[in-house]
């Protein structure tokens, strides 16, 4: 498959899913939207599907095509911003992975933002779960926000640890204190911030 056809093609949904994000959702719309996202999805994972085997579909293979053949479908679960589709993933014989999805995801990048954004505002996870049952359609179990959290905790813990380059002319040090809403009062805690300017005078 084309580079450029599979990036306009990502580039294609984002759009969509932007403009479905800004719509006012009234009567069947939502659901109407949904079922032709999942359309998309499908026709795009065969097209694949087809580039794939060098074949359109039910044609007899031909001296020159690859070795392989099409193997039905199996069904995926993929939570939205308009809700959970259920999709059917082409399959091959010899282990076709489409691209249109990346391997075993479950929820759109941009559900997996908002429930972060949700816990970074200091929302326990039942209550993520609440607050995204109205937007999303489904509800997110608490088992899904650990993971999605466990995965934000790996990255700042990431951060914090990373190796800092040598080179600083000047090394500033403040405390910024920040308000963590607990189960019983509100607590302030102060966080060491430290920045530097290195011998080319840039901020880092």
């Amino acid at each position: 498959m084309s580079g450029y056809l599979w990036k306009a093609t990502a580039r294609n949904v984002k759009r969509a899913l932007k403009e479905i994000n800004a719509f006012e959702w009234e009567g069947d719309y939502r659901a109407e939207t949904r079922n032709r996202l999942k359309e998309l999805l499908e026709e795009r994972m065969d097209e694949e599907l087809e580039q794939y085997l060098g074949r359109a579909k039910y044609a007899r293979r031909e001296e020159g095509d690859r070795e392989d053949y099409r193997n039905g479908f199996h069904p995926r679960h993929l939570l939205t911003e308009i809700g959970d589709l259920i999709l059917e993933i082409p399959r091959s014989r010899k282990g076709f992975l489409s691209r249109v999805l990346e391997g075993y995801q479950r929820r759109s990048r941009t559900v997996d933002q908002l429930i972060m954004a949700c816990f970074v505002l200091g929302m326990s996870t039942r209550k993520v779960s609440t607050a995204l049952l109205s937007l999303l359609g489904e509800r997110v179990s608490a088992s899904t926000v650990s993971e999605v959290a466990k995965r934000l905790d790996h990255a700042v813990r990431r951060y914090h640890e990373r190796e800092l380059e040598g080179g600083y002319r000047f090394l500033f040090f403040d405390g910024v204190v920040l308000k963590q809403k607990g189960a019983a009062k509100v607590q302030k805690k102060i966080i060491l911030c430290v920045y530097g300017i290195t011998w080319r005078e840039r901020k880092k």
